[in-house]
């Protein structure tokens, strides 16, 4: 499933919230007072990364939820034997229980990204909360693995005024994705999800997974697939640091 703008950018009222700050700045100016809204900071200047903007052949698969005892080293597996690298947005929580399985991550040379501590609805949180889960998960990777993640995903796709603040004095460039396969849903099967993904895959995308959840058999049962699949019509897989340094391609933070 190729994600619309309007599922996840626009969330949380940021349009408004926008508008509202234009408004403010044009009184501004033609009344030379500052209304009370306008101290409000403005919306950060960086966007999401949905994907990037090339004519490569390559893809960026990605892993939310992490790390599991269960369904994590299969994925693994899967990754190892066809020498796929891939990027890891693991919870903070997770780490701490399953430290081991993160230093498998670490050296199987795959990329770790920050995904919070818990898995918590973001809109319910202050910009403070935020910025204190990001940085839990943030310690948590780091004491697990000596690496500090570049790259923060926010549980859901969340992508609020408080959450982009709170990211950006965090330091990390927001991770979404273009391709969604709904891999966490119960009622997808191996054959779903592999279709959705083919169906809608491009080059420059970052596509969605999953590695922690409920059941995720389904998505070890796609990957190899899929991995077959995409790489018969030419694709290259790659980290996400990998491809935002892809040559001669552009971020581009608009979906399709």
């Amino acid at each position: 499933m190729r994600v619309k703008l309007k599922d996840s950018y626009l969330e949380g009222g940021i349009v408004l919230r926008y508008r509202a700050f234009i408004l403010s700045f044009i009184a501004c100016l033609l009344f030379g007072v500052v209304p009370t809204d306008a101290a409000r900071s403005p919306l950060p200047a960086y966007e999401p990364i949905h994907r990037i903007d090339t004519t490569n052949k390559v893809v960026a698969l990605t892993f939310d939820d992490g790390p599991d005892p269960k369904y994590t080293p299969i994925i693994l597996e899967v990754l190892h034997r066809n020498k796929v690298p891939a990027t890891f947005f693991v919870l903070g929580s997770q780490v701490d229980k399953y430290p081991k399985i993160m230093h498998w991550i670490k050296k199987a040379g795959h990329e770790i990204g920050n995904h919070g501590y818990h898995h918590g609805d973001l809109n319910k949180l202050t910009e403070q909360e935020i910025y204190e889960e990001i940085k839990l998960g943030e310690k948590s990777i780091l004491r697990s693995t000596g690496v500090l993640a570049q790259y923060y995903r926010p549980p859901g796709g969340v992508l609020t005024h408080d959450v982009m603040n709170a990211v950006q004095s965090c330091g990390y460039d927001i991770i979404h994705w273009s391709v969604d396969p709904r891999d966490w849903s119960l009622a997808r099967t191996a054959s779903h999800i592999a279709k959705s993904v083919k169906n809608d895959v491009a080059p420059g995308d970052i596509i969605l997974f999953h590695d922690g959840g409920l059941n995720q058999r389904e998505t070890i049962a796609a990957l190899q697939e899929l991995i077959t699949d995409l790489r018969r019509q030419g694709y290259r897989f790659v980290t996400v640091s990998q491809l935002l340094d892809v040559k001669g391609s552009k971020r581009d933070a608009n979906k399709k």
